[in-house]
């Protein structure tokens, strides 16, 4: 019974502490819902023990809770994976982004060292 009262503690903190990360605009809508419907999954599953045979009769697992502890894990490296693979395309945004930036930074200076300037006009209005 303890695992079970567990389980809805922890759910009910990552409600709150996602919660709390929106609010302070520390994470996005997007992937607070990922993280909310995770903690409503643990939730059902904490609040239902018949749930929790179920699943881990279906997973071949003879102790309830050690069924809930695999899928947390399993819940876990997939939303991490998912959060690798946006990371990777985040990184190859700002390489790209990096590299443009450069070009443009190039081509500039080219312009600048090819254009004349005519500096005493710029000084004669200066002075007016």
């Amino acid at each position: 019974m303890r695992i079970e009262f567990l389980g809805i503690g922890v759910s009910i903190f990552l409600f709150i502490f996602v919660f709390n990360l929106i609010r302070r605009q520390k994470i996005r809508d997007e992937y607070s819902l990922i993280w909310f419907a995770v903690a409503l999954f643990f939730l059902l599953i904490s609040i239902s023990r018949p749930l929790i045979d179920t699943i881990a009769a279906f997973l071949g697992i003879e102790y309830g809770p050690a069924a809930l502890f695999l899928i947390l894990i399993t819940v876990v490296l997939w939303v991490l994976i998912r959060f690798s693979i946006l990371l990777s395309e985040h990184e190859n945004k700002v390489r790209t982004l990096i590299q443009e930036h450069a070009i443009l930074k190039e081509k500039l200076e080219a312009f600048e060292i090819a254009s004349p300037r005519n500096d005493n006009a710029g000084k004669k209005e200066e002075k007016k």
